[in-house]
């Protein structure tokens, strides 16, 4: 138990040497779980057609540039904190723009995607801050739209 817990220890202390960032699963409850609301992924979906749907497309199928959002999106976000996903969106979206979008927009546009990949929606808004968004983790799809 001790060897294995040095070997956690070291594991971090290169990761943070190599200024890798190493996320732990979230705990707590998952998207399947209705983080956000109707009304804030339609919202979303309307912030996402004027500022996302130029690269992304209107189905959100991606182009030879940029990613699709669905799919494999859904694998590569999967069993990670949404914190993960807000902070990527919050930094590097739009592409022409990034960082102009506000933290409330960004969470809209989040909780859009998860609806859009199947994700039911419940009756509290998706929040809008990091903290409390690594503790909900990206469930993967629920249905196949």
């Amino acid at each position: 138990m001790i060897a294995a817990a040095a070997r956690i220890c070291r594991l971090g202390a290169l990761a943070l040497a190599l200024g890798v960032t190493v996320t732990a699963p979230a705990a707590g409850r998952g998207s399947a779980a209705g983080v956000f609301t109707e009304a804030q992924a339609q919202d979303g979906a309307r912030i996402y057609a004027v500022r996302c749907a130029v690269c992304h497309g209107a189905t959100l199928a991606g182009t030879l540039e940029t990613p699709g959002l669905r799919g494999r999106f859904v694998a590569n976000w999967a069993g990670r904190p949404l914190a993960d996903l807000f902070d990527y969106v919050t930094r590097a979206m739009p592409q022409m723009a990034p960082g102009t979008l506000s933290a409330d927009d960004n969470a809209r546009i989040v909780a859009f995607l998860l609806a859009e990949n199947g994700a039911p929606a419940g009756r509290r808004p998706l929040p809008a801050d990091a903290a409390a968004l690594a503790r909900i983790r990206f469930d993967p799809t629920l249905s196949e739209r």
